[in-house]
């Protein structure tokens, strides 16, 4: 794998614009190196990641600063950085996360107990969390001095001492409380936090979050299911598609299938499938089928063998003005699953880190 010098230098002018603590060639370098790997997993699984995916990762990271896409790439443009490098960075994580998913994910999930049916129960649970942040400015100049208050600050897990860290060292307007936030639902936390604090235990320190012009941490003091009321949907999206019977066209399903448009590429690759796919009122349904359905999650499937034939059916959606709850997911235990998630893709990384060679022109 080569890397060139315009990517290098690039990188660098990047990791410098946003005040990156460290050594800004050496923590370039290692990360290029590990997009470059990632890059390689991906591809050998043929995932790809759509530009509206990036677009929205990269909007997201702009309003950290208080900033529209165009404002940050502007700002980036000032500083001599690209915005292709910029959408490079951004796109990594998206790619990252599919690939781990679809390497590991029928692994290690476990088949969860199946919930009682939503049409007769209106009270769920969702998960909640207490947080305490600290934000790390970041100044020129002054990296290696961040660097240090960062990595002393993730050794604490005293829920004392961390609140006192963040009267003293944090940026954030939760300084004057101790950096402690009220309770959160996890659902509703940002799309960067969530994977952090998703594993957590009460006192554990997340990893440093780089935001504009400062470094995040975030640490799990306590977690709480809390009940809310379920509005009733009314409508549904589904597919049922049949498939002859067979363990490897199963596992072949379990291992490449994760959200429903998925399912359209296996039709078309697997001979004698039927596709049908509806949106229907959930009053339209019969008592049994509306029962299967409420069992499953959005993107969840089951099969319903008979004989030479299986069908499988997933749900795509629910209809978001009738449903204003935020999700159906049990978040603990998801939870536990990403905090192995995590496990097994650092120790995958490391794998390739050790296969690599990686050149650098």
């Amino acid at each position: 794998m080569v890397i060139t010098k315009y990517d290098l230098d690039q990188r660098i002018l990047f990791f410098k614009a946003l005040n990156f603590p460290g050594n800004h060639r050496k923590e370039a370098e290692k990360s290029l190196i590990d997009d470059r790997l990632k890059e390689k997993a991906a591809k050998k699984l043929g995932i790809k990641v759509n530009q509206q995916a990036i677009d929205y990762e990269m909007k997201k990271f702009a309003q950290l600063a208080n900033l529209t896409t165009e404002q940050f790439a502007a700002n980036l443009k000032k500083a001599g950085v690209d915005e292709l490098t910029w959408e490079s960075y951004m796109k990594i994580p998206v790619l990252w996360f599919k690939t781990i998913n679809r390497k590991f994910y029928t692994k290690i999930s476990d088949n969860k107990q199946k919930r009682q049916d939503a049409s007769q129960k209106d009270v769920r649970s969702e998960a909640q969390v207490l947080l305490t942040e600290i934000i790390v400015p970041l100044k020129k100049g002054s990296e290696e001095e961040t660097n240090l208050t960062v990595n002393m600050l993730r050794e604490i897990n005293s829920l004392e001492k961390f609140s006192e860290a963040a009267f003293k060292y944090s940026a954030a307007p939760t300084r004057e409380l101790g950096g402690k936030i009220t309770w959160q639902n996890i659902s509703n936390l940002p799309a960067a936090v969530k994977p952090l604090v998703s594993g957590l235990s009460v006192g554990e320190v997340t990893e440093p979050l780089l935001i504009p012009g400062g470094v995040a941490l975030f640490q799990l003091r306590d977690i709480r299911e809390s009940k809310y009321k379920q509005k009733k949907v009314k409508f549904i999206d589904f597919i049922e598609i049949s498939f002859p019977n067979n363990k490897k066209t199963k596992s072949f399903i379990k291992q490449n299938v994760f959200v429903c448009d998925d399912l359209y590429s296996f039709s078309k690759s697997t001979k004698n499938t039927e596709l049908i796919r509806k949106n229907v009122k959930v009053g339209s349904l019969s008592k049994n089928f509306k029962s299967t359905l409420a069992e499953l999650d959005e993107n969840e499937f089951i099969f319903n063998d008979n004989n030479a034939t299986s069908k499988l059916i997933m749900v795509c959606g629910r209809d978001k003005k009738e449903n204003s709850s935020t999700s159906d997911v049990n978040e603990i235990e998801r939870s536990d699953l990403n905090k192995r998630l995590f496990n097994l893709a650092n120790s995958y990384l490391e794998n390739l880190r050790q296969e690599a060679h990686i050149v650098f022109k």
